[in-house]
């Protein structure tokens, strides 16, 4: 067994004569599922790797139908990309008269999955087909006898499938959270009891919450910016360690840290930074709104991943002590319009 993962990586490529990208996993006895091996020590004499091909993002282009925002409400995202993993729906603002801003749809590519505030009743998802039809005979089964379901496969399909529904809301869903997602799931389907439990569902709450983490782990390795930000190396000397200064969207922030947009990178936004600055001495409201709209990743990176201190993003980013940026930048993060949110509270 070679000493590190990397050395691992390459002699399973080399065996194998593997082109594509991919990661390692190994089955973990003890859950009966597959787990991205952070150290070789995960894997055990005669244990089992998978290796799990990273699949390449398709894109197809759609051209984005939205309404005006009238209320607080009424706030609706559109979305403007899909593909094989995930899209992002955008905003941006447009201009009016009396020099307010109001959401339009000519916003940022984003390839990060649209998130959305935890659900007040939570809904478990569909499974496939096959598993749906699993579960109801079990179901059947347990209320006539109390006969539980043991199935690997069934497992580890809703083990996926539940880490891409609370992923859906959060990235790092809390111990209540997981708890109430887990309790749900035996709600719905009864023959998922744990026998020995006190309630039934509290290994799947644990179960789950470990599988958040290896799903973290996998969308880190594809590069989505909001967990790939809590990384060791993304870290400062001092604070590498996993549960140190984790940073994590807050209560209301849909948009966190997405993706830059298709096709652009930090040094192309840098540029649309600078040309902001330019602009601003020209007073080129218009032109700003729209830069301000394209460069909001950029800026995200500014104030999550190098937590710049409010001087250094005033300088960098003056434009935002503008009051109709103010508004804008709200309804980037929370897709919540802020002057009606706050008209209608008072």
């Amino acid at each position: 067994m070679p000493e590190t993962v990397e050395q691992l990586h390459k002699t399973v490529k080399d065996t194998f004569q593997i082109h594509e990208e991919f990661i390692l996993h190994y089955f973990d006895e003890d859950f009966g599922d597959f787990f991205t091996i952070h150290s070789t020590s995960d894997v055990k004499h005669k244990g089992s790797i998978k290796v799990v091909i990273i699949p390449s993002v398709v894109l197809t282009l759609a051209i984005p139908e939205t309404d005006s925002v009238t209320d607080a409400d009424n706030v609706r995202d559109t979305p403007s990309v899909t593909s094989q993993m995930s899209s992002e729906p955008s905003t941006s603002e447009d201009t009016r008269p009396d020099g307010t801003s109001s959401a339009s749809s000519q916003d940022t590519i984003l390839l990060s999955p649209q998130k959305e505030l935890w659900p007040k009743e939570i809904k478990i998802p569909l499974f496939t087909v096959a598993t749906e039809a699993v579960l109801r005979s079990a179901n059947e089964q347990f209320l006539k006898d109390g006969t539980v379901l043991n199935n690997t496969r069934v497992r580890s399909e809703i083990m996926e499938k539940l880490a891409d529904y609370m992923y859906s809301y959060t990235a790092y869903p809390t111990g209540l959270q997981v708890g109430e997602v887990a309790e749900a799931l035996v709600k719905k389907h009864p023959c998922l009891t744990e026998p020995g439990s006190r309630n039934g569902w509290i290994g799947w709450m644990y179960s789950l919450k470990y599988k958040m983490g290896n799903y973290r782990s996998k969308l880190r390795n594809l590069g989505f910016p909001e967990v790939a930000c809590n990384s060791l190396n993304n870290k400062r000397p001092g604070e590498r360690k996993p549960a140190q200064n984790v940073k994590k969207a807050r209560k209301g922030e849909v948009k966190y840290l997405p993706h830059y947009p298709s096709g652009e990178n930090g040094e192309h936004q840098e540029q649309q930074r600078l040309k902001i600055l330019s602009e601003i001495k020209k007073r080129e409201r218009t032109t700003i709104n729209q830069l301000m709209s394209k460069t909001f990743a950029h800026r995200r990176q500014d104030v999550v991943t190098l937590q710049l201190s409010v001087k250094e993003i005033k300088d960098r980013w003056p434009a935002l002590l503008d009051v109709s940026q103010v508004n804008a930048e709200f309804h980037r993060i929370t897709n919540v319009n802020l002057e009606s949110k706050f008209m209608f509270m008072n």
